[in-house]
């Protein structure tokens, strides 16, 4: 009989710690987060799949439809990325 070792499962990011991941890539300081921004954001979240997280995410939290995430907007980008179950890496 075969055993699969599984991995230790990390720890959920809280909502707190995704606000401040999001908003550190603010790499421009205007208050707003373009596509791009988003996609690094996801990325360091630990997304493999950084551009279709950010395209899923524009059209989850950009309420007026302007291409960015304005702070307005910044909670409802971080319950989608809560939805998505992101987990901090366990050394």
């Amino acid at each position: 009989m075969s055993f699969i070792r599984s991995q230790p499962a990390g720890v959920p990011w809280t909502r707190e710690q995704v606000l401040n991941l999001f908003n550190s890539f603010d790499k421009d300081g205007d208050g707003m987060l373009s596509k791009e921004e988003v996609k690094a954001a996801f990325r360091k979240l630990g997304s493999h799949w950084g551009g279709f997280r950010a395209r899923r995410a524009l059209r989850h939290a950009d309420a007026n439809r302007d291409g960015l995430i304005s702070a307005e907007e910044i909670n409802d980008l971080a319950n989608y990325a809560l939805k998505c179950r992101y987990t901090l890496k366990q050394l």
